[in-house]
């Protein structure tokens, strides 16, 4: 990796003025778009907790710009594989469908009470197992 995209992925506001901007960026591949947004969403959340402790310096945290626009990412990474139409496909599918839709209700719930990861998580798995049972009852009603 060259050293522009390591000082990208070290201070990403020193190089784009807004999360979204990082999707736009035609000579990033999707991992280092990524690692940019988690690197930008760590010292977010970090900020987060300093302003919650009153250590902050009055900066104002984009924690929920990061999270939306990472999502963002996410469900792109994953539009190729839900277009694929093979016989079978549907449990995968639909797990990938409710992964995506429990991390992004992850990410919500977090943006409204405590800012967690481990939460975001827990309703992607949930989201996964409910989507896998979807896929697999429409494919059995077929």
């Amino acid at each position: 990796m060259n050293t522009h995209v390591e000082d990208l992925i070290a201070y990403p506001q020193r190089h784009f003025d807004r999360p979204e901007e990082v999707l736009s960026e035609p000579t990033l591949s999707v991992d280092e778009k990524r690692r940019i947004l988690e690197s930008w969403k760590l010292d977010a959340q970090r900020l987060a907790e300093s302003t919650a402790e009153n250590m902050s310096g009055g900066e104002e945290t984009n924690l929920r710009d990061v999270s939306k626009v990472l999502v963002q990412l996410k469900s792109m990474e994953g539009m190729p594989i839900a277009r694929q139409t093979k016989q079978g496909s549907d449990v995968g599918a639909g797990m990938a469908t409710g992964a995506l839709v429990g991390a992004g209700a992850g990410l919500v719930i977090s943006a409204v009470t405590v800012p967690s990861i481990a939460l975001v998580a827990q309703v992607a798995v949930v989201g996964l197992i409910i989507g896998g049972v979807v896929g697999a009852v429409t494919k059995a009603a077929r």
